[in-house]
């Protein structure tokens, strides 16, 4: 065969095989595969009503991109900002010829809080006649007018109409349909002002529960006014020690006893140290009311003291003495190293009067201790016979 023909020869094998491989290269046309979803997300997942949330998306190789609900036809990248009411589930879908993919977001949403009035009492006492009492709206939100109401010892006594009160406004108000001090007060020999027995105030705001409230269970205010009675030294006198600077004494002795005396006399106690000048006498008291028999084994059992104690007492001379420049009285106790420590002291003088005698027994709170009754004659200790009107411990 000529050069001629092995050319033609060759060239038409070549022709066949670029043929071939061109039937083998793939298509230009159209997506070689399913549509990739890069990212799908939003930030924030967690939020309450009202407020915002993005979401997010990036996808490849894709014809068509749709996010439900609501939202439809989307490009194949982007963001959107968003406000949606209740828990959503949001759903991307991206399509092309060889099929389709999806992803899913939620996004969940609180509530928001319905703002709300909160009405308390913060405060009671009294001044002159009436009981008055601070009211507050601690709330979120202006409060609807309400009715305040007054309970003594459990019984409804009065009611006050109270006003808007906006967020956060405290006032002052007063119940004028009751006199306390008339209805609890008992007047005194020694002030001729009021004591008052123990008594429980509550005062209560929104009781009709007119207002709508974000807590319903804080509107009452309530304190136990008066003085509780906690330990008697009148009543325990006969048990307790009696002791001069001359010498022990025995309990219901002589008034003209030289020697002094401590007995009671028209229903109150009565101390006369010994006719010694500048001399002293005490009463020591414990807790009679768990004693048995005091020994060794079984040691004086000391006197609890409760929160918020104090010791009052009305003092002044027997009817009849003839002192002339009075005595000194003060009350006091053991301390931890059972030394006797007193009180101030306080000068009374044979004026016909009663004076009142005060000790705050607050720092002894809760502690165990003895307690003692202290008279001082002066320069001239004839007739110096105290007198002593409801000696007692008070709780407040």
């Amino acid at each position: 065969m000529n050069k001629h023909k092995w050319l033609l020869v060759l060239i038409a094998i070549s022709m066949v095989i670029l043929s071939g491989l061109a039937a083998c290269a793939p298509s230009a046309t159209g997506p070689a595969g399913k549509p990739t979803i890069k990212s799908f997300t939003a930030s924030p997942t967690s939020l309450t009503a009202g407020e915002q949330t993005t979401i997010s998306w990036d996808v490849s190789g894709v014809t068509e991109v749709t996010i439900q609900p609501e939202i439809g036809r989307v490009g194949p990248s982007g963001s959107l900002s968003l406000t949606p009411a209740a828990n959503t589930t949001y759903t991307l879908t991206a399509n092309n010829k060889a099929g389709s993919d999806t992803s899913s977001v939620t996004v969940t949403v609180t509530p928001a809080a319905v703002s709300k009035s909160d009405l308390t009492i913060t405060d009671t006492w009294f001044a002159g006649d009436l009981i008055y009492f601070k009211i507050k709206n601690q709330g979120a939100a202006a409060s609807t007018p309400s009715m305040a109401r007054l309970y003594v010892d459990g019984f409804t006594r009065d009611s006050k109409y109270e006003d808007i009160l906006a967020p956060g406004e405290e006032k002052t108000d007063a119940f004028t349909g009751y006199q306390y001090t008339q209805q609890r007060g008992e007047t005194t020999a020694a002030q001729g002002g009021y004591e008052f027995p123990p008594t429980n105030i509550k005062v209560c705001a929104d009781e009709a529960n007119a207002v709508d409230e974000s807590n319903e269970g804080n509107n009452c205010f309530s304190q136990m006014w008066g003085l509780i009675s906690t330990y008697d030294f009148q009543y325990y006198a006969p048990q307790a020690r009696w002791r001069t600077s001359h010498g022990d004494l025995r309990w219901n002795g002589r008034p003209d006893d030289e020697n002094g005396a401590a007995y009671i006399y028209l229903g109150n106690l009565i101390t006369c140290p010994a006719q010694i000048p500048n001399s002293w006498m005490l009463g020591r008291y414990w807790d009679f009311a768990t004693t048995k028999d005091i020994n060794i084994t079984n040691p004086i059992p000391q006197i609890k003291v409760p929160p918020h104690s104090k010791f009052i007492a009305d003092v002044g001379f027997k009817t009849g003495s003839n002192s002339t420049d009075g005595a000194r009285v003060a009350f006091g106790y053991l301390d931890d190293t059972f030394s006797l420590v007193l009180f101030p002291k306080m000068d009374v003088y044979n004026d016909g009067k009663l004076h009142r005698y005060e000790a705050d027994l607050s720092a002894l709170a809760n502690k165990d201790t003895e307690f003692f009754l202290w008279i001082e004659t002066k320069a001239s200790p004839e007739g110096d016979c105290v007198k002593w009107v409801k000696p007692r411990m008070f709780q407040e």
